[in-house]
């Protein structure tokens, strides 16, 4: 490629290759999920510098629109939806904020693991960096979520944070304040994750893949891929998930077949 050129107005590009001129159409990525009905979605309007984030109840045809500064990533799962920004005032934390179908906050955590990776079910929410995984209990499955005070009072949400290269100890606590990272050296980083009803995947660059179990964190699987796991997903009693690898490819995997050989 011996030029470059972009077009004015839209979001086209010339190439020049070789002796070739090649057009390509740029698609934003943008961010989106769905759940309870609702389609929440973002995108930016050029004269603020926040996000618009924009809650469409399909059924009803309502919107509810919601401005976000710093906004990374949205996920959903059941009833709510998760939004996670970067913390403006303070340099290295990023905030967690769980909301209902109408945008309106639920609960809300801080953390100082940078979330790269995000997934979430009807009771966790999983965020992961390049080493440490971050895990917290939204929500009891057996008990219905209501304000923060009263969960606050209750204490029923958990909490906590593991290195990949650890056995995660679910009695402890995550404080955002006191927590330090392990200083284990890796050189197989974590890639993605996915979330399923009752455990977790995590994916790592080797093409290793640990399963979690939920609500107790413990190691109950390891799988050993051909591939470099972009993407992962899981299905709904969490015996098989797919992989889109850094090809594209998409496979899938069922554990049951896999214990049963």
């Amino acid at each position: 490629m011996s030029s470059l050129s972009w077009e004015g107005y839209g979001l086209r590009i010339g190439l020049a290759v070789d002796s070739n001129i090649l057009f390509a159409n740029i698609q934003p990525e943008y961010q989106w999920a769905y759940f309870n009905n609702t389609l929440v979605f973002s995108f930016k309007k050029p004269e603020r510098t926040d996000m618009c984030v924009v809650f469409w109840d399909t059924n009803i045809n309502e919107k509810h629109v919601k401005y976000v500064r710093r906004l990374q990533k949205i996920v959903a799962c059941g009833e709510y939806c998760l939004l996670v920004t970067r913390v403006e005032e303070v340099a290295g934390q990023w905030q967690l904020l769980l909301c209902n179908a109408v945008g309106c906050p639920i609960d809300s955590k801080t953390v100082t693991i940078e979330p790269k990776y995000v997934a979430m079910n009807k009771t966790h929410v999983i965020a992961a960096c390049e080493d440490v995984v971050y895990y917290w209990q939204y929500r009891s499955q057996h008990s219905k979520l209501t304000t923060l005070e009263q969960e606050k009072k209750k204490k029923s949400g958990k909490e906590n944070a593991f290195h990949i290269e650890e056995i995660p100890n679910p009695n402890l606590i995550y404080d955002f304040e006191k927590y330090k990272k392990p200083q284990i050296p890796t050189q197989d980083f974590i890639c993605s994750v996915a979330a399923g009803p009752d455990s977790f995947i995590v994916g790592r660059n080797s093409g290793q893949v640990y399963k979690y179990t939920l609500p107790y964190i413990q190691l109950e699987h390891k799988v050993n891929l051909r591939c470099r796991p972009q993407q992962l997903s899981m299905n709904c009693d969490s015996t098989k998930f797919s992989i889109i690898d850094i090809n594209g490819v998409l496979s899938f995997y069922d554990f049951e077949a896999a214990q049963g050989r």
